[in-house]
């Protein structure tokens, strides 16, 4: 399973990026392309792998 963070922003758009081991939420943030006050709701979510 892989485990992703679904971003939904205050825009009404949503942003899902692949959860990193040891990576911060600031770090998370950064990879995604946006900053905290653009954020609406914080969702983790598990995924099945790709075959």
């Amino acid at each position: 399973m892989n485990y992703y963070r679904v971003f939904t922003l205050r825009d009404g758009s949503k942003r899902k990026i692949k959860l990193k081991e040891g990576e911060s939420l600031k770090e998370e943030l950064q990879r995604a392309g946006i900053q905290e006050n653009q954020i609406f709701q914080m969702q983790p979510v598990e995924l099945p792998n790709n075959k």
